[in-house]
């Protein structure tokens, strides 16, 4: 077992300082790594993050550092150890990338609890995948991660089952027509999802339009003490938040600094179904029949 404390290692000319646990560190780079090395180090790290995952201990806060410019192409990747934690190192381009291939079903399956994921660009298949990532375990959280939405999946984020999923600052962008869904929560168990959180979050399919919606329960049951909060929504071709089910019900959990455009005809009374929740601070604008979103002035949407 390796104990980082505040040991600093060079990353391209830049110290960076493992942050400390009680488990283990372990490097992926794509450039020069190898499966067959420790990956103890940046000078001898896996070339895969599946491999690092499988090297990881259950429960022990496990780190795995993706390097700047690492980049795989991989079927489905599996998170199937409690507590890890993967962090991307780089910014724009040179962020970690992980693209699923055309056989890939969902590109990450995570079905083991406390995952952590962050600065990290996730990418789908031109067709064959089916989700970036696939839930079905409890209380992961999703920072900075980007999620570039062409047309497959058409839904990036599948929510099966696990309470408490967060996803904060992260970003999902439309790259060609077709995504329908950018966050589903598919359980047909009543708060078999619930106390979930999407916070400072951009849905931005402006360009080409986002088909059903960025979040809902496809499943129609309901996922109580969700908050969303000071997210942006642009493109929405059917609504922008769907829960579809009785708006006679007390709340349930609450919508709050959502910004909503439409894409097309869709109108101001159509972009969103909030169901049961509370709507605080929401302003959502028209759309015409255009091939575009028709910025207009903001009107409150509840």
């Amino acid at each position: 077992m390796t104990t980082v404390g505040d040991m600093l290692y060079q990353l391209g000319g830049v110290p960076v300082s493992a942050e400390f646990t009680t488990g283990s560190v372990f490097f992926v780079d794509s450039t020069t790594g190898s499966n067959s090395n420790d990956g103890k180090s940046p000078d001898t790290a896996f070339a895969t993050l599946d491999f690092a995952i499988g090297n990881c201990t259950a429960s022990k806060s496990d780190i795995i550092y993706l390097m700047p410019g690492h980049a795989e192409t991989t079927t489905a990747i599996a998170v199937d150890v409690i507590g890890i934690t993967v962090k991307g190192i780089g910014r724009g381009t040179a962020r970690p990338t992980l693209t699923a291939s055309t056989t890939a079903s969902d590109l990450i399956d995570i079905s083991a609890a406390s995952f952590s994921m962050e600065n990290v660009l996730l990418v789908g298949a031109a067709s064959g995948n089916t989700g970036h990532l696939h839930i079905t375990s409890a209380d992961n959280t999703f920072t900075n991660v980007e999620f570039q939405h062409g047309a497959a999946p058409t839904t990036s984020v599948n929510i099966a089952s696990g309470v408490r999923n967060k996803f904060h600052g992260c970003r999902w962008l439309g790259t060609a027509n077709g995504p329908a869904i950018s966050i589903s929560f598919t359980s047909a168990t009543e708060n078999d999802s619930k106390d979930f959180e999407v916070i400072n979050c951009i849905f931005n399919y402006g360009l080409f339009g986002l088909d059903t919606a960025a979040i809902t329960n496809a499943a129609v049951a309901t996922q109580e003490g969700g908050v969303i909060l000071d997210c942006v929504f642009s493109g929405m071709v059917a609504t922008a938040i769907d829960f579809n089910s009785s708006s006679s019900a007390d709340p349930r959990g609450i919508i709050c600094g959502a910004r909503m455009t439409g894409f097309g005809a869709l109108t101001i009374a159509n972009v969103y179904d909030n169901s049961s929740y509370g709507m605080v601070d929401c302003l959502a604008t028209d759309a015409v029949a255009s091939a575009s979103p028709n910025a207009i002035p903001a009107t409150t949407a509840s």
